[in-house]
């Protein structure tokens, strides 16, 4: 082989394995609907309080992404099972701690209130011990799905699970729940677009503070651990 071949070759292998060196540093980011932190706007974008701080993350780790809002369960799914993909926005729940590398904190904290509708007036609730008498609905697999079954109710009898919030709030606002988690400027973002007076609703709990862990954005376990440092020290460095 020449001289000039065998430089040809090395520059195409070095390219080749250059190009695999970037590729691992894209990621997949997927998250779900959930205002004010992740949503989708009027004109198809995903925006949100979250999504601009992981946009901001990313830029400043230099990083390629691809970005996609999916219902929840497809979204976990994705970041539990394959390489490279970050999830946002997720509580930090002692059962999700050992199957991603954890970012925190991403946002602030919103705490949950529970709703009734002005007109149900029979639906008293004094306490979180009270909810189980009554029908919720929740997103199915996330946190508020796991609150509720320690709170004593049950997906056979009063537990309604359903692919996302949009679905949870047409369904409460219907009348076919008794009782919708939400965070206040979320239920009040659906009760403006669908032209409703805010005093449709009531709220008459709210959950406590203490069921709260930090608010993330978390990569799958598999994601090349250099990968994983340089988005975590980009964090680090917006956030100080």
């Amino acid at each position: 082989m020449s001289y000039f071949c065998r430089i040809f070759v090395f520059v195409v292998i070095s390219q080749f394995f250059a190009n695999l060196v970037l590729a691992k540093e894209s990621l997949q980011v997927v998250t779900e609907n959930w205002y004010p932190y992740n949503f989708q706007n009027e004109h198809g974008n995903i925006v949100g309080q979250s999504t601009d701080r992981v946009i901001q993350v990313l830029n400043r780790a230099e990083v390629d992404y691809s970005l996609a809002l999916y219902p929840w369960t497809r979204a976990f799914n994705l970041a539990t099972s394959s390489p490279n993909v970050l999830i946002y926005t997720i509580l930090r729940t002692p059962d999700r701690e050992a199957l991603f590398h954890w970012i925190c904190p991403l946002a602030d904290k919103n705490i949950h209130q529970l709703y009734r509708l002005n007109s149900r007036n029979d639906i008293k609730l004094e306490t979180e011990q009270d909810i189980k008498n009554y029908s919720v609905v929740v997103t199915r697999e996330t946190f508020l799905h796991k609150l509720m079954l320690e709170l004593g109710l049950s997906e056979e009898h009063n537990l309604h699970l359903t692919a996302d919030d949009d679905i949870n709030a047409a369904l409460f606002l219907a009348g076919k729940v008794d009782i919708l988690p939400a965070f206040e400027s979320a239920i009040n973002h659906v009760l403006d677009a669908e032209g409703l007076n805010r005093s449709f609703i009531r709220p008459v709990l709210t959950l406590s503070a203490n069921h709260y862990p930090d608010y993330c954005m978390a990569l799958s376990k598999s994601t090349p651990i250099n990968l994983v440092e340089k988005v975590r020290q980009a964090h680090q460095r917006i956030s100080s």
